[in-house]
């Protein structure tokens, strides 16, 4: 008898940490759309402030996103479903690259698309509505998310490998369709262009 309550105690321990990524891409596909707005706080590993920024972000399920960093400097990084788009205004330039190129996007590409082939390089853990979601490649970042069971994304923390971290705050969202216009991007005149397409 003991020994059935250990393999089931065993088994029940493994379907949790199986479970958390399983319940965070139900939760997230719960929303095909949305709008909000974000704060951003950048600190070091020993926890110094060193960047605050904000912006907007529109997302379409699948692979539609805006993502607009109004200060402190402004950026877009805009996806058309198909290509990345990277447009930095003050160095006018504009890099464009095919969306499965993106991955210093990496979270992004995990929040539009629960069937993006990234999620098989990341481990979830889950702590009520906060996931942990650590790389088991080489790559640099892992993050923390929470998200509602309702499917609103609450926040989200980006951690670099030397401990810096950016914690991005969510807020006046709207769930729901997002008009097309805010996923194309218009290259306007007089930038350089680096297509890595």
């Amino acid at each position: 008898m003991k020994k059935i309550l250990l393999v089931l105690c065993l088994l029940v321990s493994c379907s949790v940490w199986a479970d958390a990524k399983d319940v965070l891409k139900q939760r997230l596909d719960k929303v095909k759309g949305f709008y909000a707005e974000f704060s951003q706080e950048v600190k070091t590993a020993d926890d110094q402030l060193i960047q605050e920024g904000k912006g907007k972000l529109w997302v379409s399920r699948p692979n539609y996103f805006n993502w607009t960093l109004s200060e402190p400097d402004e950026t877009l990084i805009l996806s058309d479903g198909n290509a990345l788009w990277i447009y930095t205004p003050m160095v006018e330039q504009v890099t464009v690259m095919a969306l499965n190129q993106a991955v210093d996007n990496r979270l992004l590409l995990l929040i539009t698309n629960s069937d993006n082939a990234v999620w098989n390089d990341y481990q979830v853990s889950r702590k009520q509505n906060t996931f942990t979601l650590i790389p088991t490649d080489n790559s640099a970042q892992h993050f923390t998310i929470s998200v509602l069971p309702t499917g609103m994304i609450a926040d989200f923390t980006i951690i670099e490998s030397d401990g810096q971290r950016s914690f991005y705050q969510l807020s006046h969202q709207s769930l729901g369709k997002v008009d097309i216009k805010h996923f194309k991007f218009t290259i306007p005149n007089n930038v350089t262009v680096d297509d890595q397409r």
